[in-house]
């Protein structure tokens, strides 16, 4: 037994989250087994993450392809290659002013998987739409950091969501927009916002602005909460993929081929890369003119400045005045002004005892409100770092990036090519990758940057990790429907995905309550290895069912998935569901191994309500080291269950319970198992298909679209060929 992980680190479709409460015949704690109890300790020790090991963005990726078995071979890429000349590229954006590169790199990503599965250049979609190919980042971004809302944010009965979730999410530290948008993420996010059926939005529902429309800080620029389970499209599969950069058990690093194989072979499919590593910087830098438009918008309602003092001091941030041309007084004046500026006391620095050139350093620094000492050693630390961006050529210049040496990524992007031939000497002399080839990379900071928005990132770049690729359900299908609902009790994002194998099988499994007729077309769920093989049974439970298998086996399915990630299994007989019924879905997981086949048991956990203080004690000597963020979990009981060795069914909350006190377990927040359902209301499904004919079939009845071949099977008594429904 070993354990993987790896961290954070529509047509118009109204998604319905339905109420999918927990069976409550099958919440029932039980004493344990030897057997359970000795693989419960085990799984406890597994999960505990230290709070040394977590990092405040989430972003140190354990590589969990520390095995490949030979399935990845160089085969035959062509040396260039760049998915700007299918057409399926979108234009560059600019996530100014927000850290949401993130979220900009994975709706990139997005982006050309989409037209790729359609068949369509952005040209061409643009024609038949009579709008781009254009999703929102700030949906995705917005949504990923607000908890759902509390039970006491509504009037008693009208929760709009599972009132048993209330509460569960991401908890920003910090207030107002600010936090939220710079609370920082990685396409872990992006996938659990995803499956969870937030942030594939048209851009023009939720613009990347303001609610004046502006692009700076100031203003509103929160969304309702209505708006969250809004989606024009509905994810398929997120491929995580191995990094090119491995480090064995001592750090040390290696190159590894497999990886830039593998993300070769998603750009070939059409589907874009997203991709971490270690910049120079994590934002854009400002112009003297955005700074000067951004602090007139800031202090436009200043009322403890003068407009005298409002436009000396604009003049001397945004550069229009020369700082070394003024006498030592107002030098003074403008320090002690940008502290009431910013609600600091204005005897924060001893001016007076600070010579000119103090004072500058002082008033410029984007350190300013820390210490002078601790400024100064901000400052050069910063100085001192070699940059790991290079600037070759002329006309137009080219911009090339290497991370030579092992450091925590800080920003996120999107590979739309390479370049195998990209000279190692266009990188920063002295500090050059070993051998030629770059990702053709699509940035976040405008068209204005770079070249044209783009650069080179070295194939042997030290800190390349968070390798996802999206790929989504077709269009055409999904637009046939106006909206679906999703079985789910996981809405809190992944900051870690965890896969534990076992040497016998282990079973996962879910339990949901059904508030409507509807049609059961998609289960799914996570793997964590390369290879898993996925077994997946719906039951339909019987009254005071006490297990998620009490009951009838409507449907089992087994599918097979290269890579670890989210996964979405479509039946192939869609099942009707009537109200009311209750439905357990478990899964079994078969991954091999150089030791054998194994059994991976795959749970979902994040940084909890402990950790920011418990990391905060271990970084105490450095105050701007602190996590932005912890989670909470709301796991209930007869929600979710596991078995071990093909034994009863123990239920998930009573498991967490067992080993959340378990050392450094306690720094975690762990969430219900990632199975979920995906169902559209039946009477909708029967209207787009047609399905008007309906014939006996083993245990039910049966109807089949004549233009698609879709399946609609009922097993139920009452199913529409009995009753004429």
């Amino acid at each position: 037994m070993r354990i993987k992980h790896f961290l954070e680190i529509c047509a118009w479709l109204l998604c319905a989250v339905l109420v999918a409460s927990a069976c409550g015949a099958l919440a029932e704690a039980r004493e344990y087994t030897e057997g359970e109890r000795a693989a419960l300790d085990y799984l406890g020790e597994q999960l505990k993450v230290p709070a040394s090991h977590m990092m405040k963005t989430g972003d140190n990726v354990d590589d969990i392809y520390s095995e490949l078995d030979g399935s990845f071979r160089a085969d035959s890429f062509p040396a260039e290659f760049d998915l700007r000349q299918r057409g399926v590229v979108t234009p560059v954006g600019s996530q100014s002013p927000w850290g949401t590169c993130w979220s900009f790199g994975a709706i990139a990503a997005s982006e050309s998987s989409l037209l790729s599965g359609m068949g369509l250049t952005a040209d061409e979609y643009a024609k038949q739409n009579g709008e781009p190919m254009d999703l929102s980042e700030k949906h995705l971004a917005y949504f990923t950091a607000k908890t759902l809302p509390s039970l006491s944010d509504y009037p008693e009965g009208e929760y709009p969501y599972d009132p048993s979730q209330a509460g569960e999410g991401v908890h920003v530290l910090g207030e107002g927009d600010e936090s939220i948008y710079n609370m920082g993420g990685d396409f872990y996010l992006a996938t659990s916002s995803f499956a969870s059926g937030v942030g594939i939005l048209k851009e023009k529902y939720a613009p990347y602005q303001n609610s004046e429309g502006a692009l700076d800080k100031a203003g509103d620029w929160s969304l309702p909460e209505e708006m969250r389970f809004w989606t024009s499209f509905e994810l398929k599969d997120a491929n995580v993929l191995p990094t090119p950069a491995k480090y064995d058990a001592n750090g040390t690093y290696s190159y590894r081929p497999e990886g830039t194989y593998a993300i070769k072979s998603e750009l070939l499919e059409g589907r874009a890369v997203g991709i971490g590593f270690r910049a120079d910087q994590s934002m854009p830098e400002q112009t003297p003119e955005e700074l000067r438009a951004q602090l007139e918008a800031t202090l436009a309602d200043a009322d403890n400045i003068t407009e005298e003092e409002k436009a000396a001091y604009i003049d001397a941030r945004a550069g229009a005045t020369d700082l070394r041309s003024l006498p030592k007084e107002e030098l003074e004046g403008l320090v002690r002004l940008r502290c009431r500026i910013n609600d600091l006391p204005e005897d924060l620095y001893d001016v007076g005892a600070m010579d000119a050139e103090q004072l500058i350093r002082i008033f410029s620094s984007r350190f300013f409100s820390m210490p002078y000492d601790q400024l100064v050693k901000q400052e050069d630390e910063a100085a001192e770092s070699e940059p790991y961006m290079c600037f070759v050529g002329e006309d137009p210049v080219i911009y090339a990036h290497y991370t030579y040496e092992s450091k925590l990524p800080t920003h996120a992007v999107c590979i739309v090519g390479w370049d195998d031939t990209f000279p190692a000497g266009s990188f920063r002399e002295g500090y050059q990758p070993p051998a030629d080839g770059a990702w053709i990379v699509k940035n976040s900071w405008g068209a204005g940057w770079g070249n044209e928005g783009y650069f080179y990132l070295s194939y042997y770049d030290q800190t390349l990790c968070g390798i996802e690729s999206f790929e989504f359900v077709d269009d055409a299908d999904a637009k046939k429907l106006e909206r679906y609902g999703i079985l789910q009790y996981d809405y809190m994002p992944a900051g870690m995905i965890s896969s534990t194998l076992f040497d016998a099988p282990v079973y996962a499994a879910a339990v949901y309550k059904v508030d409507e007729d509807a049609a059961l077309q998609h289960v799914s769920t996570m793997t964590g290895d390369l290879n898993a093989t996925v077994t997946v049974n719906i039951y339909l439970l019987d009254d005071g069912a006490e297990s998620p298998t009490d009951g009838r086996l409507l449907e089992s399915v087994t599918q097979t998935f290269t890579y670890a990630g989210y996964h979405r299994i479509s039946l192939p007989e869609n099942l009707v569901l009537p109200e009311g019924a209750n439905i357990g879905i478990t899964v079994l997981q078969r991954v091999p191994t150089a030791e054998g086949a194994k059994y991976a048991l795959v749970n979902t956990s994040s940084p909890g309500e402990k950790a920011p203080e418990a990391y905060a004690e271990l970084h105490r000597e450095d105050e701007n080291d602190s996590m932005t963020k912890y989670c909470v979990a709301v796991v209930n009981p007869g929600e979710n269950y596991v078995s071990f060795e093909g034994g009863r069914w123990l239920d998930w909350r009573d498991a967490i319970d067992s080993f959340a006190e378990n050392g450094d377990c306690v720094y975690m927040a762990y969430d219900n198992l990632p199975i979920k359902g995906y169902v559209y209301p039946l009477n909708d499904v029967i209207k787009a298909h047609e399905l008007d004919a309906w014939v006996p079939s083993a245990g039910g009845t049966v109807a089949i679209c004549q233009d698609c071949g879709y399946v609609l099977m009922d097993f139920g008594d009452d199913s529409p060929g009995k009753d004429g429904r």
